[in-house]
């Protein structure tokens, strides 16, 4: 019997209307297209900009929702939903019309993000699903404060996650499977800089994996998957003089889930593929590919699965991602009807999705 599992960034699946504002000033930043308008004041142009959310939106989860049907995954692990009713909303209105099998089980616990987006999961009929939250773990829970978090600015009492490690046991025919649900530390402060605390937030996963399966840690069925953000390969696109953006790939020495890595704890399947495969996002400010969506898997089920290769959904991403002009080029995709330049989109992430066996189970 085999589970086929997903992770997808789904970009703030919001049911609440946003607006941008200057973080220095808290002045409004209008969107591009309001700013195209006069307006009489912010009142008014904040009006125009929630009739445009919603129009943008709606196109936008028409493609998220393509992207998941593509994913074909039993159990959908997400990032980026504002909560369960948005999740539920989403799901009823638009993803069961992309489906031929709808969810059945769904789970969202409130985790520390400050705009209220969480990791969620929703599974199919026939892979029951129990959760427990590990958003409220300060770095004192789990001996994890060190000088670098310090010199971040955190204190011993702060939380470790900063959304949550859902930890979500499926039942399957041949046994559990268990996940952990990630979104570590964004990089916009700047890679180096926020990489210790998403090296911290690695650590307690690890420990808490360690915890619950002890001396069977390296033989039973888990997986840590999700946005992690950060990467080992990226790829640096330099315009050659013939138009053309030439890949430029690297590995980088140290990221913040190196304690993954470290004494062959885990397997990053996402690694199984050529470099040029790997990556998931695009950073358009400094023309960069790179993997930050991640399945690490036990060595159990990294060896119950030799050939497992997870599948990198890029059918979603706006036309502004220059895949069609990168030498080497990657494996081409016919993107989705109505994907614009920038926007609609199904999401600023690729959804990256794999089927597993697990270790114990009958061929």
């Amino acid at each position: 019997m085999t589970v086929r599992i997903a992770t997808f960034n789904v970009e703030n699946l919001l049911r609440r209307f946003t607006a941008d504002r200057d973080r220095r000033t808290g002045a409004w930043i209008p969107d591009a297209a309001v700013g195209l308008y006069d307006h009489e004041s912010e009142a008014e142009g904040r009006l125009i900009e929630r009739a445009l959310q919603v129009s943008i939106s709606d196109d936008q989860r028409q493609l998220t929702a393509q992207a998941i049907r593509d994913c074909d995954a039993d159990v959908l692990c997400l990032q980026e939903v504002d909560g369960h009713d948005a999740l539920r909303w989403f799901h009823d209105r638009y993803l069961r019309r992309a489906l031929d099998e709808p969810y059945e089980h769904f789970a969202l616990l409130d985790g520390n993000d400050r705009r209220g987006i969480d990791v969620a999961v929703a599974s199919r009929r026939g892979w029951p699903i129990r959760v427990m939250s590990n958003a409220t773990l300060t770095y004192r829970d789990l001996d994890l404060f060190d000088d670098d978090l310090r010199r971040w600015g955190s204190t011993p009492d702060d939380r470790i996650f900063k959304r949550d490690a859902l930890e979500v046991e499926v039942e399957t025919a041949d046994g559990p499977l268990t996940l952990w649900i990630c979104h570590f530390k964004s990089m916009t402060e700047g890679r180096d800089k926020t990489m210790a605390v998403r090296r911290a937030e690695a650590r307690a996963v690890r420990r808490l994996v360690e915890a619950k399966f002890g001396a069977r840690t390296a033989s039973a069925d888990w997986a840590i998957l999700g946005d992690l953000n950060d990467y080992r390969d990226h790829l640096m696109l330099r315009r050659g003089e013939d138009g053309t953006l030439e890949a430029i790939g690297e590995r980088v020495v140290a990221t913040g889930f190196d304690p993954f890595h470290a004494d062959h704890f885990a397997v990053d399947l996402v690694e199984r593929l050529p470099p040029i495969e790997r990556w998931t996002h695009f950073w358009a400010e400094g023309r960069e590919l790179a993997a930050l969506d991640h399945v690490f898997v036990s060595p159990a089920l990294a060896r119950a699965n030799p050939d497992a290769r997870p599948s990198v959904i890029r059918s979603g991403l706006p036309h502004r991602v220059p895949v069609e002009r990168m030498r080497p080029a990657p494996a081409r995709f016919e993107r989705y009807p109505r994907v614009g330049f920038d926007r609609p989109k199904a999401s600023d992430h690729c959804p990256v999705a794999v089927t597993l066996r697990l270790s114990g189970s009958r061929p």
